[in-house]
């Protein structure tokens, strides 16, 4: 079981845009229980102990993401935007089950919810995440060098020179901060669903319509990372998803 500390790089909590589950907005009803499934995280951690804090990544590291280990060669390809839209597919399908649901579920239903969702859907927070880095923007040379001389950047404003545009206004490094920041919602919304599922799993105590929020929340995540895609990307991608 994982821990209650993340293991998110510096990256993930330093990335700051809009996002679309401010929770002061108690997007779809899940705000209100979100102290009830962290104290469902304490009940499913045996012990958080020293070492654990001890180890999660210094804030004061580079802000540029983690590796996941994902394979860069295809990036921004319909192959590797596959198996996202087969991510959001796969909600779409528990989603609607959830929905005709009432109630509390059985053990042997989260059981059957958690068997379908790993068909698609990694529980390992890194294996989640190479999945989105494998098509997403990879980190520029210029992010590279942005990320490495932030206090230089700062005080000159991004100058680059007379009549040379400001070095950080760059579209590519605005699509990779939203991939990732999207990213990282996703698998945020995610956990919380495998957690509420672990947890019905153990307790009989899970209840249809918190679920059906839960994995709603992680299908708007999923919208907004394939909404930066070309949409005709999107539709091939799941044409080919529909002809399998």
């Amino acid at each position: 079981m994982k821990s209650l500390a993340k293991t998110s790089s510096s990256f993930d909590s330093l990335v700051r845009y809009n996002s679309i589950f401010d929770t002061n907005e108690g997007c779809i009803g899940v705000s209100s229980t979100s102290s009830m499934r962290m104290n469902r995280r304490e009940i499913l951690t045996s012990t958080v102990t020293a070492f654990v804090a001890a180890s999660v990544p210094s804030a004061s590291a580079a802000n540029l993401p983690q590796s996941t280990g994902a394979d860069l060669s295809k990036t921004g390809t319909i192959d590797t935007l596959i198996p996202i839209v087969a991510m959001k597919q796969r909600l779409e399908s528990i989603n609607s089950h959830l929905m005709s649901k009432s109630g509390k579920l059985f053990p042997d239903e989260c059981k059957s919810i958690l068997k379908a969702l790993q068909q698609n859907i990694p529980r390992d927070e890194n294996d989640f995440k190479r999945i989105f880095d494998s098509y997403s923007t990879p980190v520029s040379y210029k992010q590279k060098f942005l990320d490495q001389n932030a206090f230089l950047v700062y005080y000159t404003k991004g100058f680059d020179g007379p009549g040379r545009p400001n070095i950080e206004n760059d579209t590519e490094n605005s699509i990779q901060t939203l991939q990732y920041g999207a990213r990282n919602d996703a698998w945020s919304a995610m956990d919380d669903f495998f957690v509420e599922l672990d947890y019905g799993l153990r307790s009989s105590d899970s209840d249809a319509a918190e679920l059906a929020a839960l994995a709603q929340r992680v299908m708007l995540a999923l919208d907004a990372y394939l909404s930066l895609a070309p949409v005709a990307d999107v539709e091939q991608a799941l044409a080919s998803l529909l002809h399998r």
